[in-house]
């Protein structure tokens, strides 16, 4: 169950630092403390629930998925000040520039997203 909620939780971090990559010289380390933390409840949850039924756990790895994914898209920092959960609600999604972007901040090259020239305007 630990290591459920621990990829759960890396996932979803991983997920919103992907698709919101404008996040600044802050986002890793939001990132990396983030994850940190969330990794540590996830151990205290799987003390306290060693007992508890198969339903119950699942119930709370869904509970733990969604908390994990609101509180990183609130305070994922953003280099223009509007975290990606209020970006979610004025309906500004993310596109494939910005996955490509987000891919690119951990290393990974995705051509097929990367966003197409821009022509040069003439003076």
């Amino acid at each position: 169950m630990t290591s459920l909620l621990i990829f759960l939780a890396a996932a979803v971090h991983l997920g919103a630092f992907i698709s919101y990559p404008q996040s600044g010289k802050f986002g890793p380390t939001f990132l990396y403390i983030s994850i940190l933390l969330w990794t540590a409840l996830a151990v205290m949850l799987n003390r306290a629930l060693a007992n508890a039924s198969r339903e119950n756990k699942a119930f709370v790895a869904v509970a733990f998925a969604l908390v994990c994914a609101f509180s990183a898209l609130s305070f994922l920092p953003q280099k223009d000040g509007v975290n990606p959960l209020r970006k979610l609600a004025a309906g500004q999604y993310p596109a494939g520039p910005d996955f490509y972007f987000g891919l690119l901040r951990l290393g990974i090259d995705a051509p097929a997203l990367r966003p197409p020239p821009q022509r040069e305007k003439p003076l």
